[in-house]
């Protein structure tokens, strides 16, 4: 495979920046440029990448389902954006001034609530998870600052399950997937497409550091390569995914459900496409939207490939997407950077000169 695209990602893998990559790059719908180089696994065996294969999406899942979700159900009247955590969450009882946080707050990034928590360390169930993360101190002014939280999404996932009225993955199928005809992305792969996707970490190993001394009596952490299991733990103890994390999917088909947030996008009406790129915390630390980072944000992943209007995210296995209007643009570029182990790496220094390539095309 030749071109700009495909050459600077063979040489990250060179560089041994990840394995493996796929990616798109699609305008008005109509695929520019797509391929994949590398590996899909190192170890145990060796796997090649291909544009087919599936990879752990991680936090890609935060807007392209969770928030999508919550939209979309607030167009049926089943939530509103501007609703109280604790009028779908009862177990939400902070005591504090929280109990004014509504579901925007979680889906922007203003809650004050910290970055992680290994929750499945102090609780199994779901009741016992949301008390938890009510009863903790902040780490930041509420509504006052910007701070990318897990947790902010985790709580918007069990807001956005109980209004719907069922699991996010059955949501995400019956009202994105399904409809759009895409069978390239879902949550808990079957067993028969496991050997067509990227593994990630050996074990939980970077996880089980990050949660020091409190995780050293835990003794369900993985030790084998992660491969058809959602990599996050938190998202792995709720069954396999949660507002967080658990989405899988092929290059192709989380470019297909990008479209739907450019200009006359599928499924979306004007009104709910606006709020995936309307700037809801402009004069704080970061530029957010419903579910995505803005393009405004000083020194994010876009880069100068992206219009000042664009949108996107990045997940910490290695993926990224980003959604450019003015372009009529979207570009998805998937890479399993934890395999087989964590490294330290600015993956977002290789997405913008990925970006500005695929710009450039």
């Amino acid at each position: 495979m030749r071109g700009r695209l495909a050459d600077f990602l063979r040489g990250q893998v060179s560089a041994g920046s990840f394995p493996g990559a796929a990616w798109v790059v699609a305008t008005d719908g109509r695929v520019v440029d797509e391929g994949a180089v590398g590996d899909a696994v190192l170890v145990p065996e060796r796997v090649a990448a291909t544009p087919g294969t599936y990879y752990d999406l991680a936090s890609l899942t935060k807007p392209l389902v969770t928030a999508l979700m919550a939209v979309r159900l607030q167009s049926a009247g089943r939530l509103r954006l501007d609703d109280s955590i604790g009028s779908h969450l009862t177990e939400w009882r902070t005591g504090d001034d929280r109990e004014r946080l509504t579901l925007l707050d979680l889906l922007t990034h203003r809650s004050g609530l910290p970055a992680w928590v290994p929750l499945y360390l102090y609780a199994r169930d779901i009741p016992g998870r949301i008390k938890h993360l009510a009863a903790m101190p902040r780490t930041g002014a509420a509504l006052l600052s910007v701070a990318y939280s897990c947790p902010n999404y985790l709580l918007a996932g069990f807001v956005v399950e109980r209004a719907g009225g069922d699991r996010l993955d059955a949501l995400f199928r019956a009202h994105v997937a399904g409809p759009l005809g895409l069978d390239g992305i879902l949550f808990r792969p079957p067993a028969p497409l496991v050997p067509g996707i990227a593994a990630t970490e050996t074990g939980n190993a970077h996880e089980r550091q990050l949660a020091g001394p409190a995780g050293d009596g835990y003794n369900a952490w993985r030790t084998g390569v992660i491969r058809g299991e959602v990599h996050d733990n938190n998202a792995h103890t709720l069954g396999g995914g949660g507002g967080i994390e658990g989405l899988f999917g092929a290059a192709r088909a989380v470019a297909g459900v990008e479209g739907m947030f450019l200009p006359g996008g599928a499924l979306l009406g004007d009104e709910e496409r606006s709020l995936f790129g309307h700037n809801f915390t402009s004069g704080l630390e970061q530029d957010r939207a419903v579910g995505f980072q803005l393009a405004t944000t000083p020194g994010c992943s876009a880069g100068p490939g992206i219009g000042s209007r664009g949108f996107g995210h990045t997940g910490f296995t290695g993926t990224s997407l980003w959604i450019d209007p003015e372009a009529r643009r979207v570009i998805t570029l998937l890479t399993n950077r934890v395999h087989p182990r964590y490294r330290e790496l600015d993956m977002n220094a290789v997405r913008r000169e990925f970006h500005a390539l695929a710009a450039a095309l």
